[in-house]
């Protein structure tokens, strides 16, 4: 009798949001880590602490839970115009981890963490590059990216270059990230590598069925690529 062999489970980097922290984005996506069992989410903390302009008054962190920021951002500017001041130190910390920890399969990056997964995948000259372990990225309601430096390497991207499957999730309900605005950096990626998938609620990722066949089909195609 055939001894049956475990298929290793698929290891994906989970980048959390702006305000955020691995504990809260993990808290949030439990329903779906716990119906996704061939998967194993690891979540990281960014290295740099949440800095309080006194703007998100209205934000409830009654726990005093440690939260963090992958970027800055100036609260008189609107919620797409993030200041990328320590976006290369963000991804040398990111791939730094990848390089002790992993291998890891994908990245998973929520909001703010979504642009630190797209400025990973662009190469950027002269900073770290996109670990080559690294067979897919995932980006849940990413906003669009205007950052002087990175922007024009974006809009010079060459589709045809890019071998990375990607992902896009973005909620029609989300009223902080539109559709349209995730719709507006999807556009520089390759439509033959690259998926679009709305779902009903708002800026946060889905644990529904209809997710869940939608994030095993796209990594099993994405392994096979």
């Amino acid at each position: 009798m055939a001894t049956k062999v475990d298929q290793p489970k698929t290891r994906i980097l989970v980048l959390h949001g702006f305000y955020d922290s691995a504990e809260n984005r993990q808290h949030q996506m439990r329903s779906l880590i716990r119906s996704m069992k061939d998967i194993e989410f690891i979540f990281i903390n960014s290295p740099f602490p949440f800095v309080d302009y006194g703007f998100l008054k209205s934000f409830d962190n009654t726990s005093n839970e440690q939260r963090y920021q992958w970027c800055s951002y100036n609260p008189e500017w609107p919620v797409t115009n993030y200041n990328y001041d320590t976006i290369q130190e963000s991804i040398e910390y990111v791939v730094n981890y990848i390089d002790h920890n992993g291998p890891f399969h994908g990245l998973l990056g929520f909001s703010q963490g979504a642009i630190v997964c797209t400025a990973m995948y662009l190469n950027i000259p002269n900073w770290p590059i996109l670990p080559s372990c690294i067979k897919f990225i995932i980006l849940i309601g990413c906003p669009p990216i205007n950052d002087p430096n990175i922007k024009p390497i974006l809009e010079t991207l060459n589709t045809q270059n890019q071998s990375v499957p990607s992902l896009h999730i973005s909620g029609i309900n989300d009223t902080l990230i539109s559709t349209e605005m995730s719709e507006s950096l999807f556009k520089y990626f390759n439509s033959s590598l690259a998926e679009f998938y709305k779902h009903k609620g708002g800026h946060y990722c889905p644990s529904d069925s209809d997710f869940r066949q939608k994030l095993r089909d796209f990594i099993q195609r994405a392994n096979h690529s």
